[in-house]
């Protein structure tokens, strides 16, 4: 069975379901449908630089171990390459789809089982994944409707956008891509944590959302990738204050009720 927790392990899942699909299938579809991401120009493409991007880190990783024929394990990645650029997305599959020869998955399934060795993590289930996703929609939900300061609430903004994408590249990138994405999150808390101080109590619903999603994703990621968590004083700090604000607030109106 092909370990499919590293990097090559997911490049030969992706590339044997679409070597799957009808010669007649536009590269388009073909590329949205496999790696589950919108059939838009832009957003396919940008998921198939990230499978070269993908296809070059396996070729680093097998190169960092001197004991391997490098030749042996990396001979077909040119051809695989092909199967990405040039990219013509209104083009049919089949002459594209010649370049995921046999040959080149069996090859990347021996790579597979080599970085297996020192290169695993866990898989996130399909209930974590979409509860990170209902979490991240949350939080830009009240973000983008919040009274925080402009630049502070763009910048934030940005990052859950990062996230979202983070989020829509897991298949291709792994839990890896979402710890580069969170640790790009807790940055920008740190640099901003006094402005989200003094806006705590005006916006205690993003403060603790931000704070929640962050804890969660930290959780998550920390488990997969086996590694201790990110999770900083300032961030906790924030999450605390926010619902502490929440709580008071929850306190007032049932007196006010009473």
């Amino acid at each position: 069975m092909i370990d499919e927790s590293n990097p090559a392990g997911r490049l030969h899942k992706i590339l044997s379901q679409a070597k799957k699909r009808r010669d007649q299938d536009k590269v388009r579809a073909v590329w949205a449908e496999t790696l589950g991401v919108e059939n838009d120009d832009v957003i396919v493409t940008k998921a198939v630089v990230e499978l070269y991007s993908l296809s070059n880190e396996i070729q680093t990783l097998i190169k960092m171990n001197d004991q391997l024929n490098h030749e042996l394990y990396l001979k077909s990645f040119q051809t695989i390459d092909r199967a990405f650029f040039p990219l013509n997305l209104g083009s049919n599959w089949g002459p594209v789809k010649t370049a995921l020869t046999e040959e080149a998955l069996t090859r990347l399934q021996f790579c597979a089982e080599q970085l297996s060795t020192f290169y695993a993590e866990d898989t996130l289930s399909e209930e974590d994944l979409a509860e990170i996703i209902t979490r991240t929609e949350a939080l830009f939900e009240v973000l983008y409707h919040s009274k925080l300061p402009e630049a502070l609430r763009l910048s934030l903004l940005e990052e859950v956008e990062r996230l979202r994408c983070a989020i829509s590249m897991y298949k291709i990138k792994g839990a890896k891509g979402l710890k580069d994405a969170l640790q790009g999150t807790i940055g920008a808390v740190v640099v901003n944590q006094d402005e989200l101080k003094a806006s705590s109590e005006n916006n205690a619903d993003v403060i603790l959302k931000l704070g929640e999603l962050i804890d969660k994703l930290d959780s998550f990621t920390a488990r997969v990738l086996k590694l201790k968590k990110m999770l900083t004083k300032p961030i906790r700090f924030l999450l605390e204050k926010a619902t502490d604000s929440v709580v008071e607030g929850d306190d007032v109106s049932e007196s006010q009720d009473a």
